[in-house]
């Protein structure tokens, strides 16, 4: 386990989030400590592809054991920033689950076009 900062102030996290902060937010000691919690209590093992979790929308396309890295909020702090901070609301996912959930692999495998004609200078 990493070594800790200390806690610099007590911030009303719904009011920051509703603000838009939420970049002070994933970079606080509170997030860090309830990050460490939430990967403790699921063993460290993305809980998608154990097929013990899925949102509904997306399903894994096999079952097998994976290092989560990731914590991942099931209803985004965006809509409820009085959820930021609840272990309910977080489960542990790898980088590939988490990925799959937000729908951000789907450009993954698109190609840089290349230059019709390459450059010698």
């Amino acid at each position: 386990m990493k070594k800790r900062r200390e806690r610099r102030k007590y911030y009303n996290w719904e009011i920051e989030i509703a603000k838009g902060n939420t970049d002070r937010f994933y970079n606080s000691t509170d997030w860090e400590i309830l990050r460490e919690e939430v990967l403790k209590r699921d063993k460290r093992q993305c809980q998608f592809f154990l097929g013990k979790w899925n949102d509904g929308k997306h399903f894994p396309y096999a079952i097998k054991i994976i290092k989560a890295d990731t914590v991942h909020h099931i209803v985004p702090i965006k809509q409820r920033p009085d959820l930021a901070l609840d272990i309910n609301n977080c489960i542990s996912l790898s980088f590939e689950a988490h990925e799959i959930i937000e729908e951000r692999h789907r450009w993954s495998w698109r190609k840089k076009k290349k230059p019709i004609t390459e450059e010698r200078w």
